[in-house]
């Protein structure tokens, strides 16, 4: 699974990268974002099927049109962070989303994950070696809140078996977020696809020959430090890491 990603780039590189404009001006203020944790529930930049020519920000953990109450809204946003993208056909949250063609582009520049070795967890940065901005695929949805009126678009980020990399880095689930190449990327935005069509193409596992990965410092869970800054992303090392060259991809 995924809980936590970057986007270290200005608004103009993400702008230029999917042609498309930021809808709400005032949101380029919030970029970069070299840490965006699922469980604070910001905002963060999408590009939905539906307007493939703007950026906008949607709350990460989606909440499902049926859903009836803002306290039940509350509820589901922490389970739907991710879908499993082999199911998202199948589960009620997902469903309705996926079948009405609510597909979206997540972008991001690389992404975070835990290794384990007993009760010890080790963070690690993983990124692509040949787009400094890539997509995660997502789907997302529109949620009107019954007691106040307001609109709020939510999405999630669809999740994969792990590749023999992100196997060996995130060892305790072996899954990993659907990245996309820029074939793939064009093909989930804008292809007419089928159900089968969306599942085959979520189960492709982005080659392990263009990531790296490398570990970092725990500050990224820290309680008391900032963890939106770019020291995050910088390279660490554990003695307990040594030997262990399958988790590093350089």
């Amino acid at each position: 699974m995924c809980y936590h990603y970057a986007l270290a780039v200005q608004a103009a590189q993400l702008e230029e990268k999917y042609k498309a404009k930021i809808r709400q001006p005032e949101k380029k203020d919030d970029l970069p974002r070299y840490h965006i944790n699922a469980y604070q529930f910001t905002p963060s930049p999408v590009i939905t099927r539906q307007q493939p020519d703007l950026i906008q920000f949607f709350h990460w953990g989606m909440i499902p049109k049926w859903v009836k109450s803002r306290t039940d809204a509350d509820a589901i946003r922490a389970k739907t962070i991710n879908a499993r993208s082999e199911s998202i056909f199948e589960k009620p949250s997902f469903r309705g989303a996926i079948q009405a063609g609510r597909r979206c582009l997540i972008p991001a520049t690389g992404f975070y994950e835990w290794h384990t070795i007993g009760k010890k967890k080790f963070p690690f940065y993983i990124h692509s070696k040949e787009q400094p901005i890539f997509s995660f695929a997502g789907i997302w949805d529109e949620w009107a809140d019954p007691e106040t009126g307001e609109v709020v678009n939510t999405y999630s980020m669809l999740t994969t078996a792990a590749n023999p990399l992100m196997a060996a880095i995130h060892n305790s689930k072996e899954r990993m977020p659907c990245l996309l190449t820029p074939d793939e990327e064009e093909s989930w935005l804008h292809g007419n696809l089928s159900e089968a069509d969306c599942l085959t193409l979520l189960a492709r596992q982005y080659p392990v020959s263009k990531m790296h990965s490398h570990s970092i410092s725990k500050r990224i869970t820290s309680r008391s430090e900032p963890t939106d800054v770019a020291e995050i992303m910088a390279p660490s090392s554990y003695p307990e890491l040594a030997g262990k060259a399958e988790l590093f991809h350089e």
